[in-house]
């Protein structure tokens, strides 16, 4: 795999929208909502129009360096990548007119052209993996094995049984038991005030009154 670079020319703005055009690859034009979009949009039909060009045993066009792409104002260019498995090239080969038959007849079947069909004959001969159902297959698992670790991760890191559940659950305990203590020591405090209140309101004990000495 090899990554290959055309340029697009853009028009438009977040008003009317995004509008994109390869010069070198007429056929193949891209409209978004936002240059995000616009790029991504772009790929994918790059991507699309390469693909058909081999598919019909047709070579990919020269991309135009950007220095001389052509813009018609008020546009300007922008460079679009893709991942490529290989450039395709033009090769001349023989083969008996039945054979030749039936291998249209199997292209035409499967949904692809003679050129892609050829390739795909050629990579299984070679022991390669063509793109399709079970490369996607592979991603599918690939992406759960990698979801599946995750999961395991968290489990490990925030799970009941993990360190850092275990140091909340001492974090807590402390709390607990520290909340516990001043309650312990408020209750004792307002009891010994209690007391002492009681002590300073008791009435004290009166003492007889003195009868009066007559004067003789």
């Amino acid at each position: 795999m090899h990554s290959i670079v055309y340029v697009a020319l853009v028009r438009g703005d977040k008003v009317a929208g995004y509008h994109a055009r390869f010069p070198d690859l007429p056929k193949c034009a891209v409209s978004a909502a936002d240059p995000a979009e616009l790029l991504a949009n772009a790929r994918a039909a790059l991507r699309a129009e390469l693909q058909a060009a081999a598919d019909a045993g047709d070579e990919w066009p020269a991309a135009t360096p950007i220095e001389l792409a052509q813009a018609q104002p008020p546009e300007f260019p922008m460079l679009v990548d893709v991942e490529v498995e290989d450039t395709p090239v033009r090769v001349n080969i023989s083969l008996g007119e039945q054979l030749l038959r039936r291998l249209d007849a199997a292209a035409t079947a499967s949904g692809a052209t003679r050129s892609g069909y050829i390739a795909q004959a050629v990579r299984a001969q070679l022991g390669e993996r063509s793109g399709g159902a079970a490369d996607f297959e592979g991603v599918a698992r690939r992406l759960q094995d990698e979801l599946s670790s995750v999961g395991r991760k968290l489990t490990e890191n925030l799970g009941p049984d993990s360190a850092f559940s275990r140091s909340l659950a001492e974090w807590d305990d402390r709390v607990s038991e520290t909340i516990r203590k001043a309650a312990d020591n408020v209750s004792a405090a307002m009891a010994r005030r209690r007391e002492a209140e009681a002590r300073d309101v008791t009435p004290a004990a009166k003492e007889p009154a003195k009868e009066p000495t007559a004067e003789v």
